[in-house]
This record gives structure tokens, C-alpha cells and sequence, in this order.
């Protein structure tokens, strides 16, 4: 489609991770050349991660983060349809636009995990055609806040009537919106591709991802979309350690972390992941073979902005800024990326 690549962040989360963390990694990010600062939109830690873990709304955060910085774009990975209501999140979205100059994507996904729906008395739709159809809507409703002076809607789940929203977003027609998905073989690829402006995926192994993304090219092809706004990103778990022995390097993440990182919890909807296989892609090794599963998995796959977290084994020396355990070692994983891993997978 083109031969863009950018480089985004997937913000880690839990014990350490303080604001202050946060505000340091952002302006070093900026600095640093990085697209976006991506986080999750959860209440609470996403299975298979500790529920209970310290987790800030997303919105809020991004808000604040947006402020802080003057470059680097912000933005959610993935804002659920089914949890916010989508007149509101329009709102919140549109209001973070203008403070921060247009630095704004917007990440959406059908929903998944009901427990964190369950624990508040908020339905979770039985059907992922339900959730689909509030994915729908809830970018129609958007959409419609966004650009019109007086909005009026009429769906199965939203209704407004000359609905004002003011100020507009300063992106027109609106903020780029990224469809995350993980299995799912054509529908929301087609979603992505008619309603959305770019395709995310957070989960899934080879072959589905090579089929989601074929997915998505044809239905962007065949929606008439320029091959030059082709958007489509993937999320990689980099694993520096100065050796090749995945089973350590898996066992030290473990410690760093305290997450777990198999897949039998995985609760990706409607997710296909073969026995032995990570639900996410994970890469382990020294700075030069991280770059070469990197092309292979993300840029010769079709892919053109990957996101990055990070953890820097304790075998490898790292600048960690001052900071103790996984946010130490996320900020010295970054650097050493920078350092010795982007100038490999830059065009």
C-alpha cells in the first residue's frame, strides 16, 4: 500500500508506573521521535493481568499527558463501544482534541473481558453482532457530533436530537480512528475500512494476523481509499536480553512484571491461538535479531506503525533514568530500541 513506518508506544501499567513516570517517558518519547503514546481503556487489569493492579481512566490520563506535551500524539488502545456511551465520548474526545492542538487518535474495539462490566452492573451485549452494531453506531454518532452544528441520529442504540457539541475537534473531518481487532476473518476489517481510518491489532498469531491484515487491504482497496493513508499497526512485546534462551527471558519478564504471559487466560474475543503459540507477538534477543523478526512480523506483513512495550531483561545493561523494576526497566528497554533497534527497520 506505502512505505510508511512509524513508531508508537503502549504505555506499561501497575506497580511504579506513577504519573511522574509517565510525564518523564512522554517528553523523552517526543524527543525521541516517537508517533503516538497509546494506553489501554480499562477499569481494571485486562485477563490474564492481575485485575487489582493501580490502572488511571484513560481519558483522564491522555488529558493530562496531551497537555504536557507539544509533538507526540496521544491516544486509546482500544476504547470498548460497549462501555462508553457514545454522545459522551465524543465529547471527551473532541475536548482533548483542542487541548492538545490535534494530536488525537482514537482507538475502538467491539469489547471484551466482561468481567470489568459485570463488577459495576454494566450489561456486556451476549452477541458480538450487538457489539459490533455499537461499534457501528457509536462511529456514526461520533461522527456526526463532530461535524455537524445541530446532530440528529436515529440508531438501535443512540438517538439525538439536534445534539450541540461544541468545540469541534480540530482534526477534519475527524480524529483518525483506529478499528482494533484480533480474529475476526472480514467484518472488521470491512468496519475499519469503511468507517474507520486505520487497523489495529493487539492480538492474535501469524496466520490470523496475515489474514485480518489481507482482510483489511482488500476492503480498503475496495472502499476507494488512497493507498497513500494506508494505515495499519501492530503491537509488539519487545524482550532484550543478551542471549537467545526464550525460556529465561520469559521467566525473567515473569519477575519483572509480575504478569503472566501464557495463554491460557487470554480472553481476546473470539481469539484462535494454537497450543505453544503467545496471543500477542513477542520478540526475545539481542538488538539485531529483535530487528529482524520485527520486519518480518510487522513491516513485510503489511503492517505500517508498530507499537511498542518494553522489558529489558536483567542480564542486559541498561539507563533505567533512576527507576526500579518494570518502569525501569520499560524506559531502559526504549532506549536501547532507539538506539540500536530503529535505525534497522527505518526505509
Amino acid at each position: 500500500m506505502n512505505n510508511k513506518r512509524t513508531f508508537s508506544l503502549f504505555m506499561g501499567y501497575g506497580a511504579g508506573f506513577t504519573f511522574p513516570y509517565y510525564q518523564a517517558v512522554a517528553l523523552e518519547a517526543e524527543q525521541l521521535g516517537f508517533e503516538t503514546i497509546w494506553t489501554q481503556d480499562n477499569i481494571t487489569g485486562h485477563a490474564p493481568i492481575p485485575r487489582n493492579i493501580e490502572i488511571f481512566d484513560t481519558w483522564s490520563f491522555l488529558s493530562a499527558i496531551a497537555a504536557g506535551t507539544t509533538k507526540i500524539r496521544v491516544g486509546s488502545m482500544a476504547t470498548p463501544a460497549v462501555r462508553r456511551f457514545a454522545p459522551l465520548l465524543a465529547k471527551t474526545i473532541a475536548s482533548i482534541d483542542v487541548i492538545s492542538r490535534g494530536r488525537v487518535s482514537v482507538g475502538l474495539g467491539a469489547g471484551d473481558d466482561w468481567r470489568q462490566y459485570d463488577m459495576i452492573g454494566q450489561r456486556f451485549p451476549d452477541t458480538i453482532q450487538e457489539r459490533r452494531q455499537l461499534l457501528k453506531e457509536t462511529i456514526e454518532v461520533m461522527k456526526c457530533m463532530w461535524t455537524e452544528e445541530f446532530a440528529n441520529y436515529a440508531g438501535d442504540h443512540f438517538q439525538l436530537r439536534d445534539a450541540i457539541l461544541s468545540p469541534k475537534p480540530i482534526q477534519k473531518p475527524n480524529p483518525p480512528i483506529y478499528i482494533a481487532c484480533n480474529t475476526s476473518k472480514r467484518l472488521m476489517p470491512r468496519i475499519a475500512a469503511q468507517q474507520g481510518d486505520a487497523l489495529a491489532m493487539m492480538w492474535g498469531h501469524e496466520q490470523t494476523v496475515r489474514t485480518v491484515v489481507t482482510a483489511f487491504q482488500e476492503e480498503w482497496q475496495a472502499a476507494g481509499r488512497s493507498a497513500d493513508d494506508y494505515t495499519a499497526l501492530r503491537s509488539a512485546y519487545i524482550v532484550f536480553r543478551n542471549d537467545e534462551n526464550e525460556a529465561k527471558a520469559r521467566k525473567n519478564v515473569h519477575e519483572i512484571t509480575s504478569f503472566p504471559i501464557d495463554t491460557e487466560s487470554q480472553t481476546a474475543t473470539q481469539a484462535i491461538v494454537p497450543e505453544g503459540a503467545d496471543p500477542d507477538l513477542m520478540v526475545f534477543g539481542r538488538p539485531d535479531t529483535i530487528a529482524e523478526k520485527l520486519q518480518t512480523a510487522v513491516f513485510d506483513m503489511g503492517f505500517t506503525d508498530m507499537m511498542c512495550s518494553f522489558v529489558a531483561c536483567d542480564d542486559v545493561d541498561v539507563d533505567t533514568g533512576g527507576f526500579s523494576g518494570w518502569p525501569g526497566r520499560w524506559l531502559g528497554g526504549m532506549r536501547l530500541f532507539v538506539e540500536e533497534v530503529m535505525p534497522l527497520l527505518r526505509t
